[in-house]
């Protein structure tokens, strides 16, 4: 049986919350409503591109891609993929792929994740309540 993956919130509004990868795949990140996991698109947010990044969960690893986003990826304070300068919204200018192991955190312009775990579903926790799935993390 897998361990879940846990990407954790550790900065923001979104302190405290969690998301729970447990199925294999491919899931992007970002304010659209279009990706797997939709952050909020509220001004806290605004560094955070529509289709930012995108993670691939597989039995032997996680990994995560840049798909152009204005703000950057980074892990552990490493820049892995941003859109050049110049570039309009939605130019392809995706980096490579890049491996995340637990401990590392994911920043995403300014939002911070840890990766707590690792496993195979996706759902989400909260403090308290738990999220609608139509319902934005």
């Amino acid at each position: 049986m897998a361990v879940p993956l846990t990407l954790a919130f550790t900065n923001s509004s979104l302190k405290g919350r969690a998301l729970d990868l447990i199925r294999p795949g491919k899931y992007v990140l970002g304010r659209s409503s279009r990706c797997d996991i939709q952050l909020p698109n509220t001004l806290e947010f605004m560094e955070v591109s529509r289709h930012h990044c995108v993670l691939a969960v597989t039995p032997f690893g996680l990994r995560v891609r840049d798909l152009g986003s204005r703000n950057g990826t980074f892990i552990n304070d490493k820049h892995i993929g941003q859109r050049p300068d110049g570039d309009f919204p939605g130019a392809k200018a995706e980096a490579g792929w890049h491996v995340l192991k637990e401990g590392d955190e994911l920043r995403l312009g300014s939002t911070a994740l840890r990766v707590e775990g690792f496993g195979l579903t996706m759902g989400l926790r909260k403090e308290e309540t738990p999220a609608q799935a139509s319902e934005p993390v």
